[in-house]
């Protein structure tokens, strides 16, 4: 009975799988070989009345490897099942059953399913290959790499180089580019060879910095922004916000990089102000800032300003941080010139005019995008400009502004605009003030502003964002002027 029941269960196994009875040769005479994914060729596919594909096989018939046999009780899962039971992509698997509708609606029970092979391609017979010649191919002919300057089979270093070989057995022209087209309009093909390694902008293969440099390379051997050394503050290891005294912490962009008298870390103007501890890295001069209340605005209206700064500039303390700006990466360098070069269209007389720059909230923000962008995914060069344009605005002097109330007020705004300013109000006690309607404390993170655009971009659209941005920039210039008068 126990070799009854063996005989059966071998039998059973021998018909839920069968698999070509032989192996198949490395090449055929007519240049048939068996490939592992399916070509893309316009023949018309057609099924073989023996399902695994003995002897020789026509150009877009399904080369069958092997085949499994269904069970009893079948589904419109079922096709899932056997697919990923034989490793094979679902698609491939109705590529290699095309008599199945697409939702598995008609496989039969106990019938056998290819479950591995491949649609056979157009075989080069004469040594001639890809598109100029029906886009046959050399793989499984005695030279197995198709020349794309030559269109011929061959087997040379030279035959199967990147960017040269056009398909066959190397990466092929899918993958870097044959005819110096490149990245993301061309595939995203990446250049080698004759053509370069650098893919500019423009879709060009290239070496040479009109190719390669930093603002125009878009893959492939780019030139790197030079990251620099990293500036001090920002490896601070203070983890409660404290610094000096016994533990001899430091600050760093989490707590504020200023460590004030108190041994506590901080941004704004008192805390790197008189008494800031070196243990802070960045030690400025005295500075005097007195905080009022400003009420948060009311549905009906609340005063803004609309008038162009003029300032006195704290001159140590600008000396002071400015002896951190060399140890900026380039791309930070850049976007801070830039964005200072910016001055007259940032209100300013004079681009030595610190305080009249960081009184434009677009300053920051301007500092902010361009430095995500020109440093690329170098997310620590980027935080290490923006941290250094903070530093710079925590020192840049006093502002002293003639305040002009308006009639404008937050009622004016678009619903969504005023969401995301009373949001961000709430946010009082994450940007390190005592309450929401200390207005000159929320004004002095930069968080404020960014947050304000971020949210109006993403709510109200860029078009109806800008009058939102406007309310912001108009409400923290009220406050500033308020504070300091």
């Amino acid at each position: 009975m126990v070799l009854l029941a063996f005989a059966l269960l071998s039998a059973v196994s021998f018909l839920s799988g069968v698999r070509a009875d032989e192996c198949q040769p490395a090449t055929w005479s007519d240049g048939r070989r068996r490939r592992d994914e399916v070509s893309s060729n316009n023949a018309t596919t057609t099924i073989r009345t023996t399902l695994v594909s003995t002897g020789n096989v026509t150009a877009g018939e399904v080369n069958c490897r092997y085949s499994a046999k269904t069970g009893s009780d079948v589904n419109y899962y079922t096709c899932t099942q056997l697919a990923t039971k034989y490793g094979v992509t679902i698609d491939l698997f109705f590529t290699l059953n095309p008599t199945l509708e697409p939702d598995c609606s008609n496989i039969q029970p106990k019938t056998e399913y290819c479950v591995a092979g491949f649609i056979e391609p157009v075989r080069s017979a004469n040594g001639l290959c890809g598109p100029l010649h029906n886009n046959a191919t050399c793989l499984g002919t005695e030279y197995q790499c198709c020349n794309s300057e030559t269109w011929t089979c061959g087997n040379s270093a030279e035959d199967c180089a990147a960017g040269t070989c056009y398909e066959g057995a190397c990466a092929g022209d899918k993958v870097y580019s044959t005819d110096g087209t490149c990245g993301t309009a061309h595939g995203n093909r990446l250049c080698a060879g004759k053509w370069g390694d650098c893919c500019n902008l423009n879709g060009t293969c290239g070496t040479g910095e009109a190719f390669c440099g930093i603002s125009v390379c878009q893959m492939g051997n780019c030139t790197q922004p030079d990251t620099g050394p990293e500036l001090g503050w920002i490896g601070g290891n203070s983890t409660d916000g404290t610094c000096g005294g016994p533990n001899k912490f430091t600050c760093n962009v989490v707590y504020g990089y200023c460590c004030n008298k108190d041994n506590m870390c901080g941004s704004s103007a008192s805390d790197c102000g008189e008494g800031c501890s070196s243990s802070a890295h960045v030690t400025t001069a005295s500075t005097t800032s007195t905080t009022t209340s400003s009420a948060r605005p009311t549905s009906t209206s609340t005063s803004q300003t609309t008038t162009k700064p003029t300032s006195t500039t704290n001159t140590a303390c600008t000396t002071s941080i400015s002896s951190a700006f060399s140890a900026l990466p380039s791309c930070g360098q850049l976007c801070f010139n830039n964005m200072v070069a910016d001055y007259s269209a940032l209100g300013c007389g004079s681009p030595a005019d610190s305080a009249c720059l960081c009184a434009n909230a677009n300053f920051g923000y301007g500092l902010r995008d361009c430095s995500n962008g020109a440093c690329g995914t170098n997310v620590a060069a980027a935080s290490s400009a923006i941290a250094y344009g903070s530093a710079f605005c925590s020192c840049a002097g006093t502002v002293t502004t003639t305040a002009t109330a308006t009639a404008t007020g937050i009622a004016a705004l678009p619903s969504c605009g005023q969401l995301c300013f009373n949001n961000m109000l709430a946010q009082y006690s994450e940007l390190g003030c005592a309450s929401e309607q200390d207005a000159a404390c929320l004004c002095e993170n930069a968080n404020f502003g960014y947050g304000l655009r971020d949210c109006s971009n993403g709510a109200c659209g860029t078009a109806v964002a800008s009058t939102v941005i406007a309310y912001g920039s108009a409400y923290c210039a009220s406050a500033t002027a308020t504070a300091k008068r």
